[in-house]
């Protein structure tokens, strides 16, 4: 017997562009962001972000005024680069205001390469002020500040999505929530809260020729837009597929009541017979008891190939295998479970298995 499922609502094409698209645009927003005029808490808030990071980088302790937890995913982007929306998230009683700086500093931990010989020496035997400035600031794969005004706590928890774009390689990982000064600050206010985080990130190479999958997603929320969504919203929520947008979950608990959403994206797949690919998608779940596991239930098989996808799919053209189902819960006794997604390359003769635990609950 087979789990009943339904595929999910939306198609390759659309998530070409509106998700890699986005990623590729992320520099060319970062330094519009650069641009604006800050004011002078702003300016004090950047200062102050840039030499607390700078200042634990050196070895000192950092702020931990209040815990930081950091989800991510990974997903191909455009130019060699990988696709990682930063989800941080802290308790709602942490800060003092629903306003607040949210630094992101992004470090590779490959070793450095050699110093740059000094430029020459400016008439007058000066170097002008601002090439000083310039060659003594570092510069790191990623690095942004922004002001968020925090949307209403969900569980008590705030939640931040922050996307960066970077190549693969190894990095560590710096992300700084802190209160925002206020422009007319009182003379009572409380001393501004802050936390910093650092988690080291490997980052996988989706550009080898190979046959690889995304992070896979699992989500019980999921909402149909109207309309594609702008930057600014894609920024925010970067989950995107189509016009459908989910929010993954964290820790993957879900209750019975649920419909459990799978989501994730085949990449490097070979062509069959008219350039289409050939894959079938197997979905096996397995339960788990203590340190045993027995075969639990599967989902009848996903294909995609030329009778399944859009006669406009083009993988030249960056259009991408979305792989997905939709699955309600209530049969499943409560308990923990491993899923196993089997991706079959017919075409390629190539075979890519991933993992993922998932709890359900009353």
């Amino acid at each position: 017997m087979h789990i009943r499922a339904r595929v999910l609502g939306f198609t390759s094409v659309l998530l070409a562009v509106l998700l890699v698209a986005f990623a590729s645009e992320s520099a060319a927003q970062q330094q519009q962001q650069k641009e604006v005029k800050l004011d002078k808490a702003q300016q004090q808030d950047v200062q102050t972000a840039v030499k607390i990071v700078d200042d634990v980088m050196a070895g000192q302790s950092g702020p931990s005024d209040f815990p930081l937890t950091l989800h991510y995913t990974f997903q191909k982007a455009r130019d060699k680069r990988t696709f990682t929306p930063l989800t941080v998230n802290f308790p709602q009683a942490s800060v003092n205001s629903p306003s607040v700086v949210l630094y992101v500093r992004v470090v590779s931990r490959a070793p450095a390469a050699a110093a740059a010989p000094a430029a020459p020496a400016a008439e007058g035997g000066k170097r002008d002020e601002q090439e000083q400035k310039k060659a003594a600031r570092a510069e790191y794969p990623f690095e942004d500040i922004q002001f968020v005004d925090l949307k209403p706590p969900e569980g008590g928890q705030y939640r931040v999505i922050r996307p960066i774009s970077v190549a693969a390689g190894d990095y560590d990982v710096f992300v700084l929530v802190r209160d925002r000064t206020p422009k007319d600050k009182p003379k009572n206010a409380p001393l501004p809260k802050a936390s910093l985080l650092k988690q080291a990130l490997t980052v996988p190479d989706y550009w080898a020729d190979e046959l690889m999958i995304s992070s896979i997603i699992l989500s019980s929320k999921a909402e149909q837009l109207t309309a594609p969504p702008t930057e600014a919203e894609m920024s925010a929520n970067p989950y995107v597929f189509g016009l459908t947008r989910v929010t993954p979950s964290v820790e993957n608990r879900f209750s019975k009541k649920d419909e459990l959403s799978i989501i994730f994206l085949v990449y490097n797949s070979a062509a069959a017979s008219g350039g289409k690919p050939d894959v079938k998608v197997e979905y096996n779940f397995h339960q788990k008891t203590g340190d045993q596991e027995k075969f639990f239930n599967r989902t009848e098989p996903q294909v995609f190939n030329a009778g399944t996808l859009p006669k406009e799919f083009d993988a030249a053209a960056g259009h991408q295998l979305v792989g997905g189902l939709s699955i309600p819960l209530a049969s499943f006794p409560e308990g923990d479970y491993r899923l196993e997604i089997k991706v079959i390359d017919v075409a390629g003769n190539k075979t890519k298995v991933e993992n993922v635990n998932l709890t359900i609950q009353p």
